[in-house]
């Protein structure tokens, strides 16, 4: 079967990779997830959770149900 995504790491070197550009710790740092959504908490109260930090623990098993698309 023929891979159809390959994901490499980025190499902290940018002699082997002069073209990609990387970025620095300071910026990666300032990379949030997604979007704020509405979410019901135990069927009680509401909240606004991230939806990217969501799908994550949901895939991890930490959380259960559906993916939040």
């Amino acid at each position: 079967m023929k891979p159809a995504l390959v994901i490499t790491d980025l190499s902290l070197d940018t002699a082997t990779r002069p073209i990609v550009a990387a970025l620095s710790r300071q910026q990666m740092q300032h990379i949030v997830g997604g979007r704020s959504v509405l979410a019901t908490v135990d069927g009680r109260s509401n909240a606004a959770i991230d939806d990217w930090q969501m799908n994550i623990a949901i895939f991890e098993g930490r959380v259960g149900g559906p993916y939040i698309v």
